[in-house]
């Protein structure tokens, strides 16, 4: 053959090479997935423009996959990874944030006659434990009665706007708390449901001294989740009290049970809290809470530093966190923009970054950072090129750290267990109604390191499908 074939061969040369098998070689240029991952879109009639693919060989510099790649897609929660990695070079791994206590008053012989200041510095991860441990370093620091109110600062952050039932009419759904300067264990509640002789236990963890609860459950005999029984709570509001009733029929078959809820409004919560914890340490307080500002001293009698943002990413990425991502938007806008952190200077402060490192994306919305959205989207390739971006950059291992390893933890920790060895596979993973998603790195069995995002919208792929599509996809790619 000479080395200018004629043109009449050429559809016949095409023909050929499109029934060779992909090889790591042919992987040097782009190429097309395996018809396995179509064969089961079209098992479950899924149509192919519903997915946008983008993989990216890290080792020679260049795309192999691109698929729908500069589509606009809802990307659920793989829209985390732009929240974290931002934060990481806009604040550094090293940023903490402040927990304050003032006194508004003067303290003697163990009396504070005046008010005690909670200013809230948006902790993302000021957890029941952290909070017990900062009331039990105000009493080893002489308060033991507080005569006036606990005052709650939350003037750092906006307040935002609507319902946390907006999203999907689920307003006691942890994951729809939204983000508070002064935030205290996300807002949560765990109902414990206990079995006990011949009664059910319910309790509260960690407790509050506004909330009732109210134990209407009737033990029985039987299967557990048999037909007619199970638990309904209820959850009425009474002036600075809340009710949560608890009704319905518990097999004692069922065991032990918790229930993750946030029904308390947060400055209502904080104070419940600080009240039900301050008063099991032997501490009193003789009025209630309100919330603002007031004239406070250059030096707090007491601060409390967050872990480094560098452990909160690791909780967000890997565990999915909702809140804390939104907390890490407003932090970022509040460090960047100035007080009061808000939704709208966090956005600003990441579209002006991005600008900075050349990945213009004009198709990205934002809104809440955590993915919790039905109005945040990306492209695959933009995502794809932020991920390019925090392989090459020195933040590089922070990064990698936060991410979800198949097989061993966070979101990621029951799947591809026997097809891929541990370690190998490091996705973030994105789910809501019509929506599935990833977003991560790839060592193949021969060591070369790819970047992979699919994202796919569309009706009844947050079920099974979406799973088994990029189960497919990792297990292929691994093989490379």
């Amino acid at each position: 053959m000479s080395k200018h074939p004629n043109h009449a061969y050429w559809p016949v040369i095409l023909c050929l090479l499109s029934l060779l098998p992909v090889s790591s070689h042919a992987l040097h240029s782009h190429t097309q997935i395996p018809e396995s991952v179509y064969d089961l879109m079209n098992r479950y009639k899924i149509p192919r423009d519903s997915l946008s693919l983008y993989i990216f060989d890290l080792d020679h510099d260049h795309p192999i996959v691109e698929i729908n790649v500069d589509k606009p897609r809802h990307p659920a929660s793989t829209i985390k990874l732009l929240t974290t990695y931002a934060a990481l070079e806009l604040l550094s791994p090293n940023y903490t944030w402040e927990t304050r206590f003032y006194i508004d008053g003067k303290l003697k012989d163990g009396v504070l006659e005046g008010n005690l200041v909670l200013q809230g510095g948006g902790d993302p991860f000021l957890t029941r434990e952290k909070f017990w441990h900062m009331l039990h370093t105000l009493r080893a620091r002489g308060i033991k009665h507080i005569s006036g109110d606990l005052i709650i600062d939350d003037s750092l952050f906006e307040n935002e706007q609507g319902s946390p039932g907006d999203f999907d009419n689920h307003p006691y759904s942890v994951y729809n708390t939204f983000p508070y300067a002064a935030l205290v264990n996300f807002q949560a509640q765990q109902f414990v449901v206990l079995p006990q002789d011949n009664h059910v236990l319910v309790y509260a963890d960690p407790p509050a001294d506004n909330l009732e609860i109210r134990n209407n459950l009737k033990l029985v005999s039987g299967r557990c989740y048999q037909p007619g029984t199970g638990i309904d709570m209820h959850v009425t509001h009474n002036d600075s009290q809340v009710v949560a009733t608890f009704s319905g029929k518990y097999p004692a078959a069922c065991g032990e049970r918790e229930l993750l809820r946030s029904i308390i409004p947060n400055d209502q919560y904080v104070y419940g809290v600080f009240k039900s914890l301050w008063k099991e340490m032997g501490g009193s307080i003789d009025g209630t809470f309100r919330t603002g500002t007031t004239g406070l001293p250059d030096k707090p009698f007491y601060l409390e530093v967050s872990n480094p943002l560098s452990d909160i990413i690791i909780s967000i990425n890997k565990h999915s966190n909702n809140v804390m991502a939104r907390q890490l938007l407003l932090t970022i806008g509040q460090i960047k923009k100035g007080t009061p952190g808000s939704k709208s200077s966090g956005i600003e402060t990441i579209r002006e970054w991005l600008d900075s490192i050349n990945i213009h994306a004009p198709e990205l919305v934002l809104d809440n950072g955590s993915g919790l959205s039905r109005k945040t989207q990306i492209s695959a390739r933009n995502l794809g090129k932020l991920l390019e971006h925090a392989w090459r950059s020195p933040l590089r291992a922070e990064f990698m750290s936060s991410l979800p390893i198949a097989g061993l933890d966070g979101t990621m920790r029951k799947r591809l267990r026997k097809d891929v060895p541990v370690g190998n596979l490091r996705i973030k993973t994105g789910l809501l109604r019509s929506v599935r998603s990833m977003a991560g790195y790839v060592r193949s069995e021969t060591g070369r390191q790819y970047l992979v995002v699919s994202m796919q919208n569309y009706p009844g792929i947050q079920n099974t499908t979406g799973t088994l599509v990029q189960d497919e996809l990792l297990k292929w790619l691994y093989k490379q």
